[in-house]
């Protein structure tokens, strides 16, 4: 009797290269926008007008001029934008934009460093301080009247917040506005799942004044927050 022939053993390493050579590329769309891989893609830009940023991509957008040159870039993306106005945003010239925003209402994105938020609950009801980063769409730092900016929604501002103007290059020219509330409580839906030692994901909204020859408008801007029971955290 014939002996079977030895079967070839598999080249697991020369299957991947197949597979990484008929994979598709990257969508443009999902692709880094900047000097490296950490830089915000167009998909993601547009996603931080609904939700905020937090996290690592807070932190790397505070410290990265170029993709905060890009949140500028963001003015004639619509706030229902889909992948084709992202692309038209970042790829048109000034003078062929349009602003599909409300005439009276300016965008502007939030980061918040932490990706979540942990609160005591005596901390929850009236000495919450909080800090976040200001990204305003189509305009210009030195229009916003930084006094009249307040919180709303899951935290509530009291009085006027600290600012600091964050100038990235050092060339004199702000990238962003650093704004830090000594003083808010969380709503009380919030505060409620804090006490029952629940997580809970709720949206804070910003607004402000910006001032302009042509009257005055508001800057609006809202991020979808995590939050939960500082003890939790420790014991976890």
């Amino acid at each position: 009797m014939m002996k079977a022939a030895a079967g070839r053993g598999i080249d697991v390493g020369r299957i991947v290269e197949i597979a990484e050579a008929i994979a598709p590329e990257v969508s443009v769309f999902d692709a880094s926008l900047g000097v490296d891989e950490k830089c915000l893609s167009a998909e993601k830009l547009v996603q931080l007008l609904h939700q905020g940023v937090h996290g690592e991509d807070a932190a790397h957008l505070m410290s990265c001029s170029t993709c905060a040159e890009n949140v500028r870039n963001l003015q004639s993306v619509s706030m229902k934008s889909s992948r084709d106005f992202v692309g038209n945003a970042l790829k048109r010239t000034a003078s062929e934009r349009v602003a599909p925003f409300k005439e009276e209402f300016l965008p502007a994105i939030l980061a918040i460093p932490e990706k979540m938020i942990g609160v005591a609950t005596e901390e929850a009801r009236d000495s919450l301080a909080f800090t976040f980063g200001l990204f305003p769409v189509n305009s210009n730092l030195d229009e916003i009247d930084v006094s009249s900016i307040q919180a709303t929604g899951a935290i509530v501002s009291q009085g006027t917040p600290t600012v600091e103007f964050v100038d990235l290059n050092e060339d004199g020219r702000a990238e962003f506005i650093r704004l830090t509330f000594a003083k808010g409580h969380l709503a009380a839906r919030v505060q409620e799942a804090i006490r029952s030692h629940q997580n809970v994901v709720d949206t804070v909204r910003i607004d402000g004044n910006i001032l302009r020859e042509k009257g005055k408008k508001r800057l609006v801007g809202q991020a979808r927050i995590e939050f939960a029971n500082s003890a939790d955290l420790l014991n976890g």
